[in-house]
């Protein structure tokens, strides 16, 4: 279960947990893809999780109040 996690968050422990064996999580994944499809393995989940990785950061907008408030439009 996710939770209440940010997505960023949950990308750095990926990042985290992948990379504990000190090389490039993204080059492990296809490794790991490339040897299951040997195999004749499923490859959906491991193939998912490259994509998640490779994805960039989304950076939230902010709407700002332009607008003027309907409260103040009745004052005048």
């Amino acid at each position: 279960m996710i939770g209440t996690k940010k997505l960023s968050t949950i990308r750095k422990q990926i990042e985290k947990a992948l990379a504990s064996t000190g090389v490039d999580p993204i080059q492990r994944l296809e490794r790991q893809i490339a040897s299951a499809k040997r195999k004749g393995e499923s490859t959906g989940v491991m193939e998912g999780l490259k994509r998640f990785l490779e994805s960039p950061e989304k950076r939230k907008l902010r709407k700002h109040g332009v607008g003027v408030k309907k409260s103040a439009r009745q004052g005048r």
